[in-house]
């Protein structure tokens, strides 16, 4: 297939019928949500165990000795509150943070591999105007321990490659500098090398799907591909390198003004789908997908707050469920902090603190809260657990902060202008991860198809989109309102 005919097909795909794609890329994205989990729980069992010793008091102790309100904290003050936290680390906690890690990084390969598998399958599917997302959702089932096998190999070998040059480097810099100019010798060895490797794996997840192979096969063939097909993989990689630096150039515009989260938002929906169909579509090699009219942004947020609409009036159990989680979170985070009031913890609500014109946060307030949204409720596939732990644990940080705050009406002032809109859009996305949890738990059992599940995919695709206007209505406010409110209430 020519470079512009695999071109054409993306372009078909992502702007015609983004729908057919764009749920299962953005699934992708709560593969660190679910990850997270796990150390979210592992923190929580460290506090359960620390409860009663008296050390959590000593570091809520010594940061009630702290005065926030001044320029400077005091050498001693920070002595105090580094020797209270060390106090946490009791031989039982680090075991139980420790495993916690350990369970994250097996729960985020596991993650990754059973994402990464559906992304190419799906994008297979859609190529060849296949019915995408139920294909898969059925491959990933299929090939989940191949993509986790891929996942094992590739970090295997990076690591080799990586881990003599760090210990080269650490090396260097503590015990002879004399070894820089070796160093430096060793990454510019090291770099054409890590470029080779990333060639032989860059078409595997590929070949696993499209030529049904395995592993060490598929490396082969990956490399086989590279080496037979220099000009399209050139030009890959030329867009590869044109995105990234667009990416990078990007990053730095949206800090500078203050909006980098918008980057989340362009990566999710653009860069990580084009390139990865865009793959898909020249190794697949075959005819270019028939265009179509694009589709309307209009058209697709209009269905969204349909979606939305009916998913609230629909499954109103699940949205007062989330919304009570989220509540026994906030209640327990009160409870925690309560007694811990910080009493040098003033907040000046005489003006707003984001400034008077903060069309910055407002945007990111907008970015944040629906990426979070997003993979909320996407994280809900792994049977609910991922959006329970979210929910409490979003509920425990809103609930803590209220508690440090030494004026409860000042921490409600500051929280329920903005909060009455976002929280409950919260608890709704977390009511869908909870739906698509229990969807995928009676997938795994046999009790639906695969096109039921892409079906509900597709539907949490659209009540997302219609909770980005919620979210925009509670980021205004948030950065417009809130300050004034707190400010007349005080």
């Amino acid at each position: 297939m020519k470079f512009s005919d695999a071109s054409s097909s993306v372009r078909s795909v992502l702007l015609s019928r983004p729908a057919t794609v764009l749920p299962v890329y953005l699934a992708g994205t709560s593969v660190g949500m679910v990850a997270q989990s796990v150390p979210i729980v592992g923190v929580v069992l460290a506090y359960l165990l620390l409860l009663g010793t008296g050390r959590i008091e000593s570091v809520f102790t010594a940061l009630q000795g702290v005065d926030f309100s001044g320029s400077d904290v005091s050498e001693a003050e920070i002595e105090r509150l580094g020797d209270a936290m060390m106090g946490l680390l009791t031989p039982g906690t680090i075991t139980v943070l420790l495993l916690s890690v350990v369970g994250a990084i097996v729960v985020l390969f596991i993650a990754r591999a059973i994402a990464e598998a559906a992304q190419v399958h799906t994008a297979t599917a859609a190529l060849r105007d296949e019915h995408a997302i139920a294909t898969g959702i059925t491959g990933a089932s299929e090939d989940s321990w191949t993509f986790l096998k891929l996942a094992i190999v590739r970090a295997l070998v990076f690591l080799l490659l990586l881990v003599p040059v760090g210990l080269l480097a650490a090396f260097a810099a503590i015990v002879s500098p004399a070894l820089i100019l070796l160093l430096f010798l060793a990454v510019l060895l090291l770099i054409p090398v890590l470029f080779v490797v990333y060639l032989l794996f860059l078409f595997v997840p590929q070949a696993i799907v499209i030529d049904g192979l395995g592993v060490r096969t598929g490396i082969r063939r990956s490399g086989s591909f590279v080496w037979n097909n220099k000009a399209r993989v050139a030009a890959y990689l030329v867009i590869v390198v044109g995105l990234v630096g667009i990416v990078g150039f990007v990053a730095v515009l949206f800090q500078f003004l203050g909006v980098g989260r918008l980057l989340g938002i362009a990566v999710a929906f653009g860069v990580t789908p084009t390139l990865s169909v865009l793959k898909t579509a020249l190794y697949l090699d075959e005819s270019p997908l028939e265009s179509r009219k694009r589709g309307s942004v209009r058209g697709a947020l209009r269905r969204g707050l349909g979606e939305l609409a009916s998913f609230v009036f629909g499954r109103p159990g699940l949205v007062l469920v989330a919304t009570g989680l989220f509540t026994v979170g906030i209640v327990g985070g009160w409870f925690a902090t309560s007694p811990f009031a910080l009493d040098s913890l003033q907040t000046n609500v005489s003006e707003n603190v984001f400034g008077s014109i903060p069309v910055d946060m407002f945007v990111t307030l907008t970015a944040n809260n629906w990426l979070v949204a997003i993979s909320a409720a996407f994280a809900g596939l792994a049977f609910g657990a991922p959006t329970v732990v979210a929910l409490l644990f979003n509920g425990l940080i809103v609930g803590g902060v209220v508690g440090l705050l030494p004026n409860t009406t000042l921490a409600v002032a500051l929280i329920a202008p903005h909060g009455i809109i976002e929280i409950p859009a919260l608890a709704i996305a977390g009511a869908l991860g909870l739906h698509l949890g229990g969807v995928a738990w009676r997938y795994v059992r046999g009790s639906t198809t695969a096109a039921d599940l892409a079906g509900e995919l597709i539907r949490a695709y659209y009540i997302l989109l219609g909770l980005l206007p919620v979210f925009i209505v509670a980021a205004f406010i948030e950065a417009f309102l809130t300050w004034w409110v707190a400010a007349n209430i005080m």
